[in-house]
């Protein structure tokens, strides 16, 4: 029989393997040299006399085979393909744009997978060229999704994982020859971080969020169908630290991925809503998740038998009481000014020249400075003590040379995605481009890798990543190397710190860096509800007073009688003027005359205006998921 004979003549009711045995033998020289690829014998050429555990297909009219992985295709010896790796499968598409190109994987117009094990499928079925590509589609949302909550893809999606590889998936990985090869990469910021589970209190445990309206599910969205391949789900409100991108320990619009988070409630008659998360809550305060040192201490007294000796419980204890769970937030809202008394202890430990060794600030609370960063704005680089040795290249060749390989690695994965669909979509059918034309025209899929660096680029530059700030350092390294290395992130440490007489504070790092600062912050081991707006602290008068909102600025005001500090808006403070003092401090002048002299301004978060629940129409309200949905 030829090929030819086999497209026509391929009987899907009563399918039989060994009618085509001439078929297979044509397939075994091709069946080898995939085994080539894979440097290894994987018996890809042998047939199955279980018919239920192969599959069969015709590509570039040369039959293939492979057993047992659902929608699974094995690659051709043809060096001119574009791969494209999913679930349990592999897609070969030709680079060729005179045919369309997924249905090249197959027959000449579709792809035959045969398989009576399939759980899916009552009956064998043809998977034709939109079956794939949806394929293709749903396996980019099913990864990004699963990284983005910490979730583990599940091992019949996912074979590598159940064979304990722990995929990277990386779209320059997928569309490249060498799909399916591991790829390490030296991007740790994978997510941001959830405390340490003792610190998260039950609110943040449970899988319900309080709104103006009730008690909702949270579930994430990426590709605006109410998540209808069933992975968005939180498994706990404790998932909401991993959507602050701006650290500030609130969610809410300034965070990147806000408008893709959603709620599912019900109402009075036990009707499913489906609501996007902003059109129920403005923000969502994170602090009000975590629990308190001395709960988190009981709770993991109430493990003491698990540990199985003392000492592995005590040392759990010590790491314990030494844990901040708020050290996940950006240090804008952690840290305060070092005041004078703070500046006589440290002056305590400087030597008969004046300099203090890191090494004695260890077990202290952790210090601050303020740089700028490449947008012009201020922002707190915290000091690091330890683990960092001694530069060999200098400090700005260093930083260049990471970024430039973060740069590179990203546009990588960019031009990998968008080379494919550009590829694809010049030979799509109408059909193809009706139903999926979007997607295809405008691909915001991002893989693992992708998510990782926009993380740590935003982690080293202060930036939300755009592939225009992206861009923006990229030139600023061009332009002025040094200045845009001591812009980013610090990756050396602090060896010495010298109090001048002046009041300024030299800091002296093992790169050879010195560099002179104005003030120092310290953490204060707490978080705030308001931010150090350090710009003001570098701003003239004159462009302080022309641009500073007096609504959401505000100052830390010590009650006369209570003694209690309280944050108070500018604007409630009925300021007029701010003068800018030659001791770092501010000085606010009141409409009613008075002078406020005060350390810092501070930027506050407006509250959420929750509704009380009470004032909500019946109608409107959420109500507990009832019985028979559940059933």
């Amino acid at each position: 029989m030829d090929i030819k004979s086999f497209q026509t003549n391929l009987d899907l009711i009563n399918f039989k393997f060994d009618k085509y045995t001439d078929i297979i033998k044509q397939n075994e020289e091709i069946s080898k040299k995939r085994a080539d690829i894979y440097q290894t014998d994987r018996n890809f050429h042998i047939i199955s006399e279980n018919e239920s555990e192969n599959y069969i297909g015709i590509k570039n009219n040369e039959p293939i085979t492979s057993k047992k992985y659902k929608d699974y295709v094995i690659y051709s010896d043809n060096k001119d393909l574009l791969y494209y790796q999913g679930s349990n499968a592999y897609y070969a598409i030709p680079k060729d744009t005179d045919t369309n190109l997924l249905s090249k994987i197959s027959l000449t117009d579709k792809m035959f997978l045969l398989n009576k094990n399939d759980l899916t499928d009552e009956k064998i079925v043809v998977k034709d060229e939109a079956y794939f590509i949806q394929k293709m589609l749903d396996d980019m949302i099913i990864e990004q999704t699963s990284f983005m909550l910490g979730k583990k893809i599940d091992q019949s999606y996912d074979v590598w994982h159940s064979l304990g590889f722990g995929r990277n998936y990386s779209y320059a990985n997928k569309f490249s020859p060498n799909t399916g090869n591991y790829k390490a990469d030296n991007y740790s910021n994978q997510n941001y971080l959830i405390p340490n589970s003792y610190y998260l209190n039950s609110y943040a445990n449970s899988n319900l969020i309080d709104t103006k309206f009730g008690k909702a599910e949270l579930f994430l969205d990426l590709a605006g169908d109410n998540d209808r391949l069933g992975v968005g789900s939180f498994s706990s409100n404790s998932q909401l630290f991993r959507f602050d991108s701006d650290g500030n320990g609130f969610v809410d619009k300034n965070d990147t991925y806000f408008d893709k988070l959603k709620i599912r409630a019900y109402d009075k008659d036990g009707n499913e809503i489906i609501k996007k998360l902003s059109e129920v809550v403005d923000s969502i305060n994170l602090k009000d998740f975590i629990d308190s040192k001395s709960n988190a201490l009981k709770k993991l007294e109430a493990q003491k038998d698990n540990y199985g000796t003392i000492e592995a419980y005590e040392n759990s204890l010590q790491s314990l009481k030494d844990y901040n769970p708020y050290s996940i937030f950006k240090p804008e809202v952690r840290y305060e000014s070092m005041n004078e008394n703070d500046i006589k202890e440290l002056s305590k430990l400087a030597d008969e020249d004046g300099w203090i060794d890191a090494s004695k600030l260890q077990g202290l609370a952790n210090l601050a400075y303020a740089k700028q960063g490449i947008d012009g704005n201020y922002k707190l680089e915290e000091l690091s003590y330890l683990g960092a040795n001694s530069q060999t290249n200098s400090y700005a060749n260093e930083q260049y040379s990471k970024f430039n390989s973060l740069y590179e690695d990203y546009m990588a994965e960019f031009e990998a995605l968008n080379g494919f669909f550009d590829s694809y979509k010049q030979t799509a059918s109408d059909e193809i481009m009706a139903e999926f034309g979007e997607m295809i025209e405008n691909p915001e899929f991002k893989s693992t890798r992708m998510l990782k660096i926009e993380s740590e680029f935003t982690a080293i530059t202060g930036l939300n990543f755009t592939l225009e700030n992206l861009q923006k350092v990229k030139d600023s390294f061009e332009k002025d190397r040094a200045n845009t290395a001591n812009m980013l992130k610090d990756t050396d440490a602090l060896t010495a710190i010298r109090i001048n007489k002046n009041g300024t504070f030299t800091l002296k790092f093992n790169s050879g860096r010195e560099i002179i600062v104005n003030e120092l912050y310290k953490d204060s081991g707490k978080a705030f509800d308001v931010e150090l707006n350090l710009n003001a602290k570098f701003a003239t008068q004159i462009e302080l007073n022309q641009d500073i909102d007096l609504v959401v600025s505000a100052a830390k005001i010590q009650d006369k009688i209570t003694g209690q500090i309280e944050i108070k808006s500018l604007k409630d403070l009925g300021v007029e003027i701010i003068k800018k003092l030659s001791n770092n401090k501010f000085a606010l002048q009141t409409n009613d005359g008075k002078t406020i002299i005060i350390d810092q301004i501070y930027t506050r978060f407006m509250p959420n205006n929750q509704n009380d629940i009470n004032l909500i129409d019946d109608k409107d309200k959420f109500y507990p998921k009832p019985l028979r949905i559940w059933v």
